[in-house]
Protein backbone atom coordinates (compact mmCIF):
# COMPACT_ATOMS: atom_id res chain seq x y z
CA UNK A 1 0.00 0.00 0.00
CA UNK A 2 2.89 2.33 0.80
CA UNK A 3 4.35 1.77 -2.69
CA UNK A 4 1.01 2.70 -4.25
CA UNK A 5 0.76 5.88 -2.17
CA UNK A 6 4.35 6.75 -3.15
CA UNK A 7 3.51 6.21 -6.82
CA UNK A 8 0.58 8.64 -6.59
CA UNK A 9 2.68 11.16 -4.67
CA UNK A 10 5.50 10.91 -7.20
CA UNK A 11 3.12 11.61 -10.09
CA UNK A 12 1.99 14.80 -8.35
CA UNK A 13 5.35 16.12 -7.17
CA UNK A 14 7.17 15.46 -10.45
CA UNK A 15 7.56 18.93 -11.86
CA UNK A 16 6.51 19.55 -15.43
CA UNK A 17 9.30 20.57 -17.79
CA UNK A 18 9.43 22.62 -20.98
CA UNK A 19 9.13 19.33 -22.78
CA UNK A 20 5.81 18.78 -20.97
CA UNK A 21 4.57 22.09 -22.38
CA UNK A 22 5.32 20.78 -25.88
CA UNK A 23 3.52 17.54 -25.05
CA UNK A 24 0.54 19.54 -23.85
CA UNK A 25 0.47 21.62 -27.04
CA UNK A 26 0.78 18.52 -29.23
CA UNK A 27 -2.14 16.84 -27.49
CA UNK A 28 -4.22 20.02 -27.66
CA UNK A 29 -3.52 20.27 -31.41
CA UNK A 30 -5.52 17.14 -32.18
CA UNK A 31 -7.83 17.10 -29.14
CA UNK A 32 -9.33 20.56 -29.69
CA UNK A 33 -10.77 19.84 -33.15
CA UNK A 34 -11.90 16.38 -32.00
CA UNK A 35 -13.82 17.90 -29.08
CA UNK A 36 -15.25 20.64 -31.32
CA UNK A 37 -16.55 17.96 -33.71
CA UNK A 38 -18.19 16.08 -30.83
CA UNK A 39 -19.90 19.28 -29.67
CA UNK A 40 -21.09 20.02 -33.22
CA UNK A 41 -22.56 16.53 -33.62
CA UNK A 42 -24.19 16.31 -30.19
CA UNK A 43 -27.82 17.02 -29.39
CA UNK A 44 -26.99 17.82 -25.75
CA UNK A 45 -24.02 20.15 -26.29
CA UNK A 46 -24.05 23.32 -28.35
CA UNK A 47 -21.78 26.21 -29.25
CA UNK A 48 -22.74 28.79 -26.65
CA UNK A 49 -19.83 30.99 -25.48
CA UNK A 50 -20.49 32.19 -21.96
CA UNK A 51 -17.92 33.65 -19.60
CA UNK A 52 -19.60 34.49 -16.33
CA UNK A 53 -19.11 34.09 -12.60
CA UNK A 54 -20.23 30.43 -12.77
CA UNK A 55 -17.45 29.77 -15.28
CA UNK A 56 -14.89 31.37 -12.98
CA UNK A 57 -16.21 29.40 -10.00
CA UNK A 58 -16.04 26.20 -12.03
CA UNK A 59 -12.48 27.03 -13.14
CA UNK A 60 -11.39 27.17 -9.51
CA UNK A 61 -13.20 24.00 -8.46
CA UNK A 62 -12.44 21.97 -11.59
CA UNK A 63 -8.71 22.06 -11.04
CA UNK A 64 -9.20 19.70 -8.10
CA UNK A 65 -12.50 17.99 -8.96
CA UNK A 66 -12.61 16.49 -11.55
CA UNK A 67 -9.21 17.27 -13.09
CA UNK A 68 -6.70 16.29 -10.39
CA UNK A 69 -8.96 13.68 -8.78
CA UNK A 70 -9.83 11.83 -11.97
CA UNK A 71 -6.28 12.01 -13.34
CA UNK A 72 -4.93 10.56 -10.10
CA UNK A 73 -7.36 7.66 -10.42
CA UNK A 74 -7.45 6.99 -14.16
CA UNK A 75 -3.81 7.75 -15.00
CA UNK A 76 -1.52 7.58 -11.96
CA UNK A 77 -3.34 4.77 -10.13
CA UNK A 78 -4.23 2.56 -13.09
CA UNK A 79 -1.11 2.89 -15.22
CA UNK A 80 2.35 1.72 -14.26
CA UNK A 81 4.94 4.38 -13.53
CA UNK A 82 6.43 5.39 -16.88
CA UNK A 83 10.10 4.52 -17.36
CA UNK A 84 12.35 6.18 -19.94
CA UNK A 85 12.20 4.31 -23.24
CA UNK A 86 9.43 1.98 -22.09
CA UNK A 87 6.50 1.45 -24.45
CA UNK A 88 3.07 2.35 -23.13
CA UNK A 89 1.32 -0.86 -22.07
CA UNK A 90 -1.59 -0.68 -24.51
CA UNK A 91 -3.94 -3.11 -22.69
CA UNK A 92 -3.58 -1.16 -19.42
CA UNK A 93 -3.92 2.16 -21.22
CA UNK A 94 -7.05 0.96 -23.02
CA UNK A 95 -8.49 -0.30 -19.73
CA UNK A 96 -7.80 3.02 -18.00
CA UNK A 97 -9.41 4.97 -20.86
CA UNK A 98 -12.43 2.62 -20.95
CA UNK A 99 -12.94 2.97 -17.19
CA UNK A 100 -12.63 6.76 -17.52
CA UNK A 101 -15.36 6.76 -20.17
CA UNK A 102 -17.60 4.39 -18.15
CA UNK A 103 -17.20 6.56 -15.06
CA UNK A 104 -19.26 9.31 -16.69
CA UNK A 105 -22.49 7.33 -17.37
CA UNK A 106 -22.18 5.93 -13.84
CA UNK A 107 -22.31 9.51 -12.57
CA UNK A 108 -25.53 9.98 -14.56
CA UNK A 109 -27.14 7.34 -12.37
CA UNK A 110 -26.63 9.45 -9.24
CA UNK A 111 -27.42 12.91 -10.55
CA UNK A 112 -30.73 14.39 -11.57
CA UNK A 113 -29.55 17.61 -13.16
CA UNK A 114 -28.69 18.26 -16.81
CA UNK A 115 -25.48 16.24 -16.50
CA UNK A 116 -27.50 13.03 -16.47
CA UNK A 117 -28.62 13.56 -20.07
CA UNK A 118 -25.24 14.87 -21.25
CA UNK A 119 -23.27 12.04 -19.59
CA UNK A 120 -25.27 9.49 -21.59
CA UNK A 121 -24.84 11.27 -24.94
CA UNK A 122 -22.67 9.11 -27.28
CA UNK A 123 -20.91 12.22 -28.63
CA UNK A 124 -20.07 13.36 -25.12
CA UNK A 125 -18.72 9.89 -24.35
CA UNK A 126 -16.63 9.98 -27.53
CA UNK A 127 -15.25 13.35 -26.38
CA UNK A 128 -14.47 11.80 -22.97
CA UNK A 129 -12.66 8.94 -24.72
CA UNK A 130 -10.59 11.40 -26.76
CA UNK A 131 -9.75 13.33 -23.60
CA UNK A 132 -8.80 10.08 -21.86
CA UNK A 133 -6.46 9.17 -24.72
CA UNK A 134 -4.84 12.61 -24.71
CA UNK A 135 -4.38 12.57 -20.94
CA UNK A 136 -2.97 9.04 -21.01
CA UNK A 137 -0.45 9.97 -23.70
CA UNK A 138 0.54 13.15 -21.85
CA UNK A 139 1.03 11.32 -18.55
CA UNK A 140 3.00 8.51 -20.16
CA UNK A 141 5.65 10.85 -21.59
CA UNK A 142 7.43 11.36 -18.26
CA UNK A 143 5.15 10.44 -15.37
CA UNK A 144 4.20 13.96 -14.34
CA UNK A 145 0.46 14.14 -13.81
CA UNK A 146 0.29 17.89 -14.45
CA UNK A 147 0.09 17.90 -18.27
CA UNK A 148 -2.88 15.50 -18.02
CA UNK A 149 -4.47 17.58 -15.27
CA UNK A 150 -4.13 20.74 -17.36
CA UNK A 151 -5.60 19.02 -20.44
CA UNK A 152 -8.52 17.77 -18.36
CA UNK A 153 -9.02 21.17 -16.76
CA UNK A 154 -8.94 23.03 -20.08
CA UNK A 155 -11.49 20.60 -21.50
CA UNK A 156 -13.88 21.07 -18.57
CA UNK A 157 -13.56 24.86 -18.75
CA UNK A 158 -13.97 24.82 -22.53
CA UNK A 159 -17.03 22.62 -22.17
CA UNK A 160 -18.62 25.09 -19.74
CA UNK A 161 -17.46 28.33 -21.35
CA UNK A 162 -17.93 27.38 -25.00
CA UNK A 163 -20.33 24.43 -25.23
CA UNK A 164 -22.99 25.16 -22.63
CA UNK A 165 -21.84 22.63 -20.04
CA UNK A 166 -23.44 22.78 -16.59
CA UNK A 167 -22.09 25.28 -14.10
CA UNK A 168 -21.46 22.78 -11.32
CA UNK A 169 -19.61 19.51 -11.53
Amino acid sequence: MRAFANKLRDSIVKRPTRYDALILLRELAWLTPALALCVAMSDTMRWNPEFDSATLRLALIALVIPSLGEELLFRAALLPTPQAGQQMPLPRAATAIALFVLWHPLQALVTTDERATIFLDPWFLLAVGALGLACTRAYWRNGSLWPAVILHWLSVIGWKALAGGPAFI
